[in-house]
């Protein structure tokens, strides 16, 4: 009877642990698996020895499929320095950015707050920076705002500095020199 009873159940178990081929191939693919996650990380970017760029973000998930790129989360910090210095010339928040390493084009999305050394802020939902061509750039919706001047518009060119910009279908309150 014990015996019996026995077979049973494994038959039973065995009938019922069933995968299929696609459920299978999902689980033995890492294309999709990190090959490094870190929490709380920070990420330095040199140019010829010199400090060009520190990255902060409570989660770091490093991937290297086809490209390779770098997925950040929960609250993401860029400090962007001056190459001659040691200053900070402008600071980037966001909640989330990937940076694609093969591309060298970082793209941060939701609640953007681009902060200059003259503390002018850009707010905006994606903001993307190629450093290739040493650019800052969106196609969304921006909001600046100066001491005096609130500017929004649709398009946004910038270097990373955020020194030198300009601003697509701009309109706001203005102030103009004499």
């Amino acid at each position: 009877m014990k015996y019996t009873f026995s077979l049973i159940f494994s038959l039973i178990v065995l009938a019922s642990c069933e995968n299929s081929e696609s459920n299978i191939r999902n689980f033995i693919n890492t294309e999709n698996l990190a090959i490094e996650q870190l929490t709380d990380s920070e990420i330095i970017y040199t140019e010829n020895g010199n400090l060009k760029v520190k990255v902060m973000s409570q989660k770091m998930e490093r991937f290297s499929d086809k490209e390779e790129r770098i997925d950040l989360a929960g609250g993401v910090h860029f400090d962007f320095y001056k190459l001659d210095s040691t200053n900070t010339k402008s600071v980037l928040t966001c909640e989330k950015a990937t940076i694609n390493n093969t591309t060298n084009i970082m793209i941060a999305n939701n609640n953007i707050i681009l902060t200059g050394s003259d503390n002018k802020k850009l707010k905006s939902e994606q903001l993307i920076w190629d450093k290739n061509k040493n650019l800052v750039y969106t196609e969304a919706e921006i909001t600046i705002q100066t001491e005096d001047e609130i500017i929004s518009g649709v398009g946004f060119r910038s270097t990373p500095d955020f020194e030198e910009y300009e601003i697509k279908n701009a309109k706001g309150v203005f102030s103009l020199e004499k």
